[in-house]
C-alpha cells in the first residue's frame, strides 16, 4: 500500500472515531448533569455543570487527552448530600469515582459494577445504607473503600475476587457480627487493610499474614479474641497496626521488634498482659506508641528514652510501677504523654518537653514524688498539665501556673506548698483549675478574674486566707466553685452573682461573715449550694427558693430569721442546724406539714416578747424590793438619830424650850414602788 493510501485509510479511521467520540460526549454530558441532578450543592461547587460546558470543564471531572471521554469524577469533601445517581454507569471509561468526605446517602446503585474500568471508587465518610451490592465484576479496582458509612448486612465475602486490590477500607460500618472472612488472604497486593469497627469477632485469620506487601492492619473497635498474633512479625513491611479496643489476650512478643518501619502502635483496651519486651527499643522509628487499659506490669524498659521519633506515649491504667524512663522525651519531639494510673515512683522525668513539643502531660494517680522539676517552667506549648493524685512537695516551679495556652491545669492531691502565682492570668484559654487537697496558702490572686474561659475552680482542703477575690465576677463560664476547708475570710461579695453559669458552690468550713447576697438568687443555673461552718450572719435570701437547688447546706452560722420553706423542702432541717435564730415563718404550711424541729417564727416571736417581759418584770420586782429595802434602812436609821436627838433634847430642856420641837409621831410618806421604776417596753 502505498504511503498516500495509508495515509487516507488513517483519516478515515480517525474520522470515523471522532465521529463515535462526539457523537458519545453529549451523552456523558447528559449523565453528568442527571449526577449533578442528584446532589444538593450548598457551596456551588458545581456551579458550570451545564449545558454551555464540555465535561471536560466540569469541576472535579478528568478526561482522556485523547478521546475526550470522562475518566474520573473527584468531589471529595465539597459539602454535598443527596443521592448517587445511576447515570455515572453510562461513563463508560471511568477510572476514578471518589466522592468522599460528604453527606451522601441511600444507597450504592447496582449498576455501578456496569463501569468495568473502575480503579478507584472511593465513597468513604458519607451517610450510604442499605446492604452493599456485589462489586466484585469490578477487577480492575485497586482502591475501594467504602468505610466510615452505615452500610448494614452480611460482611462482603466476595472481596476475595478482587485480586487487583491495593487498599481495601471497609470499616466504621453496620455489617452483621460476623468472622474475618479467611479468604481475605488472597489479596496479596494489599498493603492497607482497614477493618475496623465493623462487628468483626473471633481470631485474626492466620491468611492475613501472608499479606507481605501490608503497611496497614487496622482490626480497631471490634471483638477480636485470641491470643496476641506472634506471626504478626512476618509482616516487615507493617507501619502501623491499629488492634485497639478488642478482647485480645496474651503478652507482646519479642518478635515484634522485626518489624523494623513499625510507627504507629497500638493494641490499648484489650486484656494483654505480662512485661513489656526489652527487645521493643529496637523500633528505632516508633512514633506512636499506645498500650492503655491492659494488665500490663514490671518497669518499662530504660531504652525507650533513646528514641528519636516518638510523639505520642500512653500507657495509662496498667500495673507498670517502678523509675520511670529517664531520657524519655529527650532526643524526641515528644507530643502527648499519658502516663497516670499505674505504680511509677521516684522522681518525675524531667525531659518531657525538651524539645517545646509537648501540649499534653498526663501522668496523674502514680507515686512521683520529691519536687516537681523546675524544667517544665519553659514548657510553653503544654495544653492539658495533669499530675495530681501523686507525693509531690515543694512548690510549684515558678512559670507553670502561667502556661499561655493551657486549658487544664491539676496539680491536686499532693503535699505542695506556696501559693497561687499571680501568673495565674497569662493563661487566659485555662477551663479548668484544680489544686484541692495540698497545702497552698496565702491569698486567692485577683488575676484569676483574667480567666475569662474558666469553667472549674477547686482550691478546696487548702490553707488559703483573705477574701475572695471581687474579680471572681468576672467569670461568666464558671460552673464549678470549690474553697471549701481553708481560712478563707471577709464576706461574700455580691459580685459573685455576676458567674451566671454557676452550678456547684461550696464555701463552706471557712471563716467568712457577713451576710448572704441577694445576687445569689440570680444564679439561675446554680443545683447545689453550701455555706456551712462559717460565721455569716442575718437572714436568707428569699431569692434563693426561685432556683432549682438539690442541695443546700446552711448549717453552724449565725443565721437568723425564716427559713425559705422550698430550701426547708429540698434539704431538711439539718441543713440549717446550729443557727440559733433561725425560724420557720408558716407555722400551718411550714411547720406542721413538713414536721421540721425548726420553731415557727411566730412561736419564736411570742417567746422572745414573752422572755423580754419576763425580764422587764423581774427587773421591776427586784428594783422594788431594793427600793423597799433601802427605804426601811432609811427609816430605821432615822428613827435612830430622832430617838439620840429626842433623848438629848429630854436632857438638855428646860423650861424655856420651843415647843415645836415636841417630837410627835413619825409616820413616813407611803412609797408607790411602781412609781419608782421606769414602764416596761410595749412590743
Amino acid at each position: 500500500m502505498s504511503t498516500s493510501a495509508v495515509q487516507i485509510y488513517f483519516w478515515c479511521i480517525l474520522l470515523f472515531a471522532n465521529v463515535g467520540i462526539s457523537a458519545y460526549l453529549p451523552l456523558e454530558r447528559d449523565a453528568l448533569l442527571d449526577v449533578k441532578s442528584h446532589l444538593e450543592d450548598p457551596q456551588n461547587f458545581l456551579s458550570n455543570w451545564d449545558e454551555s460546558h464540555s465535561p471536560c470543564e466540569f469541576y472535579g471531572v478528568m478526561c482522556d487527552k485523547i478521546s475526550g471521554e470522562v475518566t474520573g469524577v473527584s468531589l471529595s469533601n465539597v459539602s454535598l448530600s443527596g443521592t448517587i445517581s445511576p447515570s455515572f454507569s453510562v461513563l463508560r471509561q471511568l477510572h476514578t469515582l471518589d466522592l468522599s468526605a460528604n453527606s451522601i446517602s441511600g444507597i450504592i446503585p447496582t449498576v455501578l459494577t456496569n463501569c468495568t474500568n473502575l480503579q478507584v471508587l472511593n465513597l468513604s465518610v458519607n451517610s450510604l445504607a442499605g446492604q452493599l451490592p456485589d462489586l466484585s465484576s469490578l477487577l480492575k479496582l485497586q482502591i475501594l473503600d467504602l468505610s466510615t458509612n452505615s452500610f448494614s448486612g452480611a460482611f462482603p465475602v466476595w472481596i476475595s475476587k478482587l485480586s487487583g486490590l491495593t487498599e481495601l477500607g471497609l470499616g466504621e460500618n453496620n455489617f452483621d457480627e460476623s468472622d474475618v472472612p479467611e479468604n481475605i488472604g488472597l489479596l496479596k497486593n494489599l498493603t492497607w487493610l482497614f477493618l475496623g469497627q465493623c462487628n468483626l469477632r473471633g481470631e485474626i485469620p492466620a491468611s492475613v499474614f501472608d499479606l507481605e506487601s501490608l503497611g496497614t492492619l487496622d482490626f480497631s473497635r471490634n471483638q477480636m479474641t485470641g491470643v496476641f498474633p506472634k506471626a504478626i512479625s512476618k509482616l516487615h513491611n507493617l507501619w502501623k497496626i491499629e488492634l485497639y479496643q478488642n478482647n485480645l489476650t496474651g503478652e507482646i512478643p519479642p518478635e515484634l521488634a522485626h518489624l523494623t518501619l513499625l510507627s504507629e502502635f497500638d493494641v490499648s483496651q484489650n486484656q494483654l498482659t505480662g512485661v513489656l519486651p526489652k527487645e521493643i527499643v529496637r523500633l528505632k522509628k516508633l512514633k506512636v506508641f499506645h498500650i492503655y487499659r491492659n494488665n500490663f506490669h514490671g518497669e518499662l524498659p530504660e531504652g525507650l528514652g533513646d528514641l528519636h521519633f516518638l510523639e505520642s506515649f500512653s500507657t495509662y491504667e496498667n500495673q507498670f510501677s517502678g523509675k520511670f524512663p529517664a531520657n524519655l522525651g529527650r532526643f524526641s519531639p515528644l507530643n502527648a504523654i499519658d502516663i497516670s494510673e499505674n505504680f511509677f515512683s521516684g522522681e518525675f522525668p524531667k525531659f518531657l518537653c525538651q524539645n517545646n513539643k509537648l501540649q499534653f502531660l498526663l501522668a496523674l494517680s502514680n507515686n512521683f514524688s520529691g519536687e516537681f522539676p523546675s524544667s517544665y517552667t519553659s514548657c510553653k506549648t503544654l495544653e492539658r498539665f495533669r499530675v495530681s493524685q501523686n507525693q509531690f512537695n515543694g512548690s510549684v516551679p515558678y512559670g507553670i501556673w502561667g502556661l499561655p495556652n493551657a486549658v487544664i491545669i491539676d496539680v491536686a492531691n499532693n503535699g505542695f506548698i506556696g501559693g497561687i502565682s499571680s501568673d495565674i492570668g497569662i493563661s487566659a484559654t485555662l477551663s479548668q483549675l484544680l489544686v484541692q487537697d495540698n497545702y497552698f496558702s496565702g491569698e486567692l490572686p485577683k488575676e484569676l478574674g483574667n480567666l475569662s474561659q474558666l469553667q472549674k475552680l477547686d482550691a478546696s482542703n487548702n490553707r488559703f486566707s483573705g477574701q475572695i477575690p471581687t474579680h471572681i465576677g468576672n467569670l461568666k463560664q464558671l460552673s464549678y466553685l470549690h474553697l471549701e476547708h481553708n481560712a478563707v475570710e471577709g464576706s461574700i461579695h455580691p459580685e459573685i452573682g455576676l458567674c451566671n453559669s454557676l452550678v456547684d458552690l461550696n464555701l463552706a468550713e471557712n471563716s467568712l461573715s457577713g451576710k448572704i447576697p441577694d445576687t445569689l438568687g440570680s444564679l439561675l443555673m446554680l443545683n447545689s449550694l453550701n455555706l456551712s461552718h462559717n460565721m455569716i450572719s442575718g437572714e436568707i435570701p428569699e431569692g434563693l427558693q426561685s432556683l432549682k437547688l438539690s442541695y443546700v447546706d446552711f448549717s453552724h452560722n449565725n443565721l437568723s430569721g425564716p427559713v425559705p420553706l422550698q430550701l426547708l423542702m429540698i434539704a431538711g432541717d439539718d441543713a440549717f442546724s446550729e443557727n440559733s435564730d433561725l425560724c420557720v415563718s408558716d407555722t400551718s404550711e411550714g411547720w406542721r406539714q413538713y414536721s421540721t424541729g425548726l420553731p415557727p417564727c411566730q412561736w419564736t416571736d411570742n417567746h422572745y416578747n414573752f422572755s423580754r417581759r419576763r425580764l422587764f418584770a423581774v427587773l421591776i420586782i427586784v428594783s422594788s424590793l431594793v427600793v423597799l429595802l433601802s427605804s426601811l434602812a432609811c427609816l430605821r436609821y432615822e428613827n435612830n438619830r430622832l430617838e439620840v436627838f429626842n433623848r438629848k433634847q429630854d436632857t438638855e430642856s428646860d423650861d424655856g424650850s420651843d415647843p415645836k420641837w415636841i417630837i410627835q409621831s413619825f409616820r413616813p410618806k407611803e412609797v408607790n414602788p411602781s412609781a419608782a421604776l421606769p414602764l416596761p417596753m410595749v412590743t
